[in-house]
């Protein structure tokens, strides 16, 4: 059983392909932090299972789901998730497997074991993934920003970028510059909108607001976003996964 592990927490992968290791005919291919390193692993790896974390930023599971088995004979799904009981429901009522963290061995002995009677066909799980879709619209909950001694709600798709500043972390959006009380990674966790993008290690763009895309050196960008008079830059490490995102 060929397998690939696909989560944004290395820890998590770590620990998960650990446990595979005690498992016999369990072969571990390859893994990936996002939704769409993935579809990709699975275009070029075609594994038989693929352990597939939820609640990723980017593409999240869900989505890289709809694109995974829209493959040619695609793999198996098994979602990872901390889900609310609502989303847990869903799975149960629809039989796909799930493995709720932290995972443990027994558990994922048992889901490989029964996998080939639980994966659905991938009809039922497009439905499942449309159900799944309408239930989390509204899960990318705001982030709290502080302004003087208020307290603002600021939903996602207001944010136009977030810039790591040493110590702190500053939030540019459509209702002004706003200082997060807390550490770069831990706001990175907290943003589910697939459109954002870790464009480099001390930025994270809404790709939706990309208005241009200015050639800069070492072939590399800079980018124009709307509602905003700065230039945000593209690391060389985040070019090609950049270039997927906007189809360049």
């Amino acid at each position: 059983m060929r397998i690939l592990i696909i989560d944004d927490e290395k820890l998590a992968r770590e620990e998960m392909r650990f446990m595979l290791s005690q498992i016999r005919d369990a072969e571990v291919i390859g893994e990936g932090g996002n939704g769409y390193e993935a579809v990709k692993l699975c275009q070029d790896l075609s594994p038989d299972v693929v352990f597939l974390d939820i609640q990723m930023p980017g593409k999240n599971g869900t989505k890289a789901a709809e694109e995974i088995i829209r493959m040619d004979n695609p793999p198996a799904i098994i979602f990872q998730t901390a889900y609310d009981e609502f989303a847990l429901k869903a799975f149960e009522l629809q039989a796909a497997d799930y493995l709720l963290k932290p995972v443990s061995l027994k558990r994922l002995k048992n889901c490989l074991s029964r996998l080939e009677e639980r994966q659905l066909p991938a009809n039922q799980i497009k439905l499942l993934l449309a159900q799944l879709g309408g239930a989390r619209e509204e899960k990318h909950k705001p982030i709290a920003v502080y302004t003087g001694d208020a307290i603002i709600p600021l939903k996602q798709e207001e944010i136009i970028f977030i810039e790591a500043q040493g110590k702190t972390v500053r939030i540019v959006s459509l209702k002004g510059e706003f200082s997060y009380n807390g550490a770069f990674w831990e706001i990175e966790k907290k943003i589910t909108s697939p459109e954002f993008f870790q464009c480099h290690r001390s930025y994270l763009v809404n790709i939706s607001c990309v208005e241009r895309i200015d050639l800069w050196v070492n072939n590399t960008y800079m980018l124009a976003l709307s509602g905003s008079d700065e230039r945000i830059p593209v690391s060389r490490g985040r070019m090609d996964e950049f270039k997927t995102r906007l189809n360049l």
